[in-house]
C-alpha cells in the first residue's frame, strides 16, 4: 500500500512539475495506474488507488491547488466522477481478474480429474481398489490427507495424514444429504453415492480444493467402485457359467457311457425273456428289466438338468393336452393310487410344452411333496384353465414352508429348514423347475403356511393349434 502511494504521488507531482499536464491527461493516467494495481494484486489495492488518485488529483490539479478544497462545482462533478469511474474500472478489472483465476483453477481440476479417474480403472477387486482411492487423490490433488470409508466392507482406508479425520464422522456423512459439510478444524467430508446407493464417504484434510472438484472426486470413486463391483460380478457368473458347462459336458459323457452297457443289459433281459424261464426267474428278469430302464431314463433326466443349470435350455415345444403330460411324467407314482391323486378337469385347452422337461418339472414337483408329506396323507394334482394359460397345482400335507423361505426355496441350493437334516437332496430340483417354466414363458410359485402343508403351481401357455394325436 505504501509503495503504491508512493508511485502515484510522484507521477502527480511529475506532471504537476515537469510536464505541466492538465486535469484530464493526469485523470487518465490515474485511472491506468489503478486498472494495473487492480489486475496486479486484486480490489483493496485497487480501492486504495482509487482514493489516493483522487486526493492526489485535488491536491496538484483543482483549484484551489496544494490544498484539499474545491472552489468550481464543475470540478466536484469531474473529481466525483473521476473517483466512480476509477472504483467501477477497479471493481471490473479485479472480477475478470478472479474470473480468469477460477477458470485457470477449473482447468486444472480437470486435468487432476483426468488422471485420476485413469489411476482409478480397475484392473484388480473393488476392496483393492477401496484401499488405492485415498492414496491417488493425495497424489493427483496435493491434499494433506485423505481417507475413505468403505461402507459395504465396513473399513476406512487413509493416506497422507489425515489425523483430524474421525470414523464417526465419515461414518455419519456415509449416506446423508449434505453434498459437502464441514467439520471441526478444516476438515471436510464427501459422501460417496452411486445414485440412491450409499457406498461410503471420503474425508479431506486442510484440503485446498474447491467444494465441486471435493464433489466430482466422490462422484468418479463412485462410478469407479461400481464398475470394479460389475466387473467381479461379470467374473463371477463367467466362472460359475463354465463350471456348469464343463459339469454338464462331464455329466454328459458319463450318461453316454452307461447308456452303453445299459443297453446290453436290455438287449440281455429281453433275450433271456423270450426263453421262457420259469416264474421265479421271469419275475428277476423283469424286475432288472424295469430297473434298467428306469436306470436309463434317469441318466437321460440327469443330462437334461445338467444342460438346464448350465442355461441351455433348448425347447422342443408341442401340443399337447396336461392329462398326457401328467400320466406319462408320473406312471410310477400311479401304480400306487395312495401317493398321488389327479383330478384333472375334461375340458382343459391343450398346451404348448417342451414333453421331456414339463415331464421333468412335474416328476420334481411331484417327488418333492412326496419327500415332506406327512403319514399317508397323498398328494393332489389338480388343474385349472385361466385367461391364456393351465395353471398345474400340487398340494401336500407336510409341514408348510414359513413365509421367509418361500422365495429362497427356487434358489440354487437352497433347502428348508423343516428336511435340511433328514432329506437327501442338493436343493437343484425346484431352481431347475423354475428355469424350464420360466423358458415356457410361465410362472411358478408357492402358497404355504406352517403346519397346514404347501401348494406349488406353474403354468403353461395354450397352444395355438390342435392336438395331435
Amino acid at each position: 500500500m505504501v509503495s503504491l502511494a508512493v508511485v502515484l504521488s510522484a507521477i502527480s507531482a511529475l506532471y504537476y512539475y515537469a510536464v505541466h499536464a492538465n486535469s484530464m491527461t493526469v485523470a487518465l493516467t490515474l485511472l491506468l495506474l489503478v486498472l494495473a494495481a487492480a489486475t496486479r494484486w486484486g480490489l483493496r489495492e485497487a480501492v486504495f488507488a482509487s482514493v489516493w488518485s483522487m486526493l492526489c488529483l485535488n491536491y496538484y490539479f483543482l483549484p484551489p491547488l496544494h490544498s484539499m478544497g474545491i472552489d468550481d462545482p464543475q470540478d466536484w462533478v469531474a473529481w466525483g466522477a473521476f473517483l466512480i469511474a476509477s472504483l467501477v474500472a477497479s471493481h471490473l478489472s479485479s472480477l475478470s481478474k478472479k474470473r480468469a483465476s477460477d477458470a485457470t483453477q477449473r482447468q486444472h481440476e480437470i486435468e487432476k480429474m483426468y488422471a485420476l479417474s485413469c489411476s482409478l480403472i480397475p484392473e484388480d477387486t473393488a476392496a483393492a481398489l477401496a484401499r488405492r482411492i485415498p492414496r491417488h487423490v493425495v497424489e493427483v490433488f496435493g491434499c494433506p490427507g485423505v481417507a475413505f470409508y468403505d461402507r459395504a466392507a465396513g473399513l476406512i482406508h487413509r493416506a497422507g495424514d489425515p489425523g483430524g479425520i474421525l470414523e464417526s464422522a465419515l461414518q455419519e456423512a456415509a449416506g446423508g444429504s449434505d453434498l459437502v459439510r464441514r467439520i471441526a478444524g478444516n476438515v471436510v467430508t464427501v459422501p460417496v453415492n452411486l445414485g440412491a446407493t450409499a457406498l461410503g464417504s471420503l474425508g479431506f484434510s486442510e484440503a485446498s480444493i474447491s467444494a465441486t472438484a471435493m464433489q466430482s472426486i466422490a462422484n468418479l470413486v463412485a462410478m469407479s467402485l461400481d464398475r470394479a463391483r460389475k466387473q467381479e460380478v461379470a467374473a463371477q457368473a463367467e466362472v460359475a457359467r463354465r463350471h456348469q458347462e464343463l459339469k454338464s459336458m462331464l455329466l454328459d459323457a458319463l450318461a453316454h457311457e452307461f447308456q452303453t452297457p445299459l443297453t446290453s443289459i436290455r438287449t440281455g433281459v429281453a433275450a433271456m425273456l423270450a426263453e421262457s424261464p420259469g416264474r421265479e426267474q421271469r419275475e428277476w428278469l423283469e424286475i432288472m428289466d424295469e430297473e434298467s430302464a428306469r436306470l436309463s431314463s434317469m441318466m437321460v433326466e440327469a443330462i437334461q438338468m445338467a444342460r438346464i443349470e448350465a442355461g441351455h435350455v433348448d425347447l422342443d415345444k408341442q401340443t399337447h393336452t396336461v392329462d398326457d403330460l401328467v400320466h406319462s411324467a408320473l406312471e410310477r407314482e400311479l401304480a400306487d393310487p395312495a401317493q398321488v391323486q389327479i383330478d384333472l378337469p375334461q375340458d382343459l385347452p391343450p398346451v404348448s410344452a417342451d414333453a421331456g422337461l414339463i415331464r421333468l418339472v412335474i416328476r420334481q414337483i411331484v417327488g418333492n411333496a412326496l419327500k415332506y408329506s406327512q403319514g399317508d396323507a397323498p398328494v393332489r394334482l389338480t388343474a385349472r384353465a385361466e385367461e391364456d394359460c393351465v395353471a398345474v397345482s400340487v398340494a401336500d400335507r407336510g409341514p408348510g414352508i414359513p413365509a421367509e423361505e418361500q422365495q429362497r426355496i427356487f434358489d440354487k441350493y437352497y433347502r428348508g429348514q423343516q428336511g435340511r437334516d433328514h432329506l437327501t437332496g442338493m436343493g437343484l430340483g425346484l431352481p431347475i423347475a423354475r428355469q424350464v417354466v420360466e423358458a415356457h414363458d410361465g410362472r411358478i410359485w408357492v402358497e404355504s403356511r406352517p403346519g397346514e402343508g404347501a401348494t406349488f403351481s406353474f403354468t403353461l401357455p395354450f397352444a395355438h393349434e390342435e392336438v395331435n394325436v
